[in-house]
């Protein structure tokens, strides 16, 4: 029935450069092969299916900047009911229970750790002794604001998920608009969130605004270098076209920072094991880090205003 029928809306430009020289590199049904599949696949609240089947997705690359996303996204309304009825909590934990083993959680728990030491540091000349402040923008269930709290910081989080605000860990608000309206920070998070932001330059640009200078910014996405179709389940779990709408690479990922105002840094070296060789390694890649690929897990820093770069 055509009130059945999920509503998207185009973004005809692109997110980063705003060009509008896009090239398709994929596209379809969401009710063909294997996207279908793919979907009936995961754990839903309530399935998409019967409302996205008969719609189309397209993929597609900007020729200015080399920036990848879906073209079609939810509209706002579809996109809320995504999250209240599609995501569910229990769907979520059902997701991420396939992943919840005892070294993932070990891995995870040091990841988290050597955030905190890495962002400690890197704000001791911003704070004069004060206890940081961060904001973890798109924070889950606030796992890693959570751990931020064992070690003195002052923790906001924000969530746009009914599910993950009302299961968190801690106090976790919806939008920027419900934090204090003095309160700044010195030092935001956005851990696998900016692939899933219908602006993703746009959001960058309002959390600069809430950073004190030279604050530190760090962000997390899937690597989506070489991903131009969904042809297999890695495929769609790195451009998922209803969740992962926006698909980095190293150089995109820079590029989209530098033009909200962030210039990337090194993150300082940190130790959080038990293990000599892993020392070893990390030292290795301390002294030869010209010799690794870049990644998109990447530092950096608010730039003054006219500073700002749009590479």
């Amino acid at each position: 029935m055509e009130e059945q029928r999920a509503a998207f809306v185009e973004r005809r430009h692109c997110i980063s450069c705003g060009s509008n020289r896009l090239d398709e590199l994929a596209g379809g049904r969401f009710g063909d092969e294997p996207l279908r599949t793919f979907l009936d696949r995961d754990p839903w609240g309530t399935s998409p299916l019967p409302y996205i089947e008969s719609e189309r997705w397209a993929y597609v690359r900007c020729t200015a900047c080399g920036q990848t996303f879906h073209k079609r996204v939810l509209a706002p309304a579809w996109n809320e009911r995504r999250f209240s009825e599609w995501m569910s909590e229990s769907a979520i934990r059902q997701f991420s229970a396939h992943a919840d083993t005892p070294a993932h959680r070990f891995a995870k728990g040091r990841d988290h750790v050597q955030h905190v030491l890495r962002i400690e540091k890197m704000t001791r000349a911003l704070r004069g002794g004060q206890e940081v402040r961060i904001l973890d923008f798109g924070c889950g269930f606030g796992d890693f604001l959570a751990v931020c709290e064992r070690f003195g910081f002052v923790c906001c989080g924000i969530d746009r998920s009914p599910a993950r605000r009302q299961g968190g860990q801690v106090h976790i608000v919806s939008d920027i608009e419900d934090l204090p309206a003095s309160m700044r920070f010195h030092a935001i998070t956005l851990f696998e969130v900016l692939e899933h932001l219908d602006a993703p330059l746009a959001a960058l640009q309002s959390l600069h605004a809430l950073m004190l200078p030279d604050g530190v910014l760090v962000l997390e996405t899937p690597d989506c270098s070489n991903v131009t179709d969904i042809r297999t389940e890695r495929d769609y779990r790195k451009i998922h076209p209803l969740d992962h709408i926006n698909a980095y690479t190293p150089e995109t990922l820079r590029r989209i920072a530098m033009r909200a105002g962030f210039c990337p840094v090194a993150a300082p070296i940190v130790h959080v094991t038990g293990d000599a060789l892993r020392v070893v390694k990390t030292e290795i890649k301390r002294f030869a880090g010209a010799l690794f690929p870049s990644t998109t897990q990447r530092y950096f820093r608010k730039m003054p205003a006219e500073a700002s770069s749009s590479p």
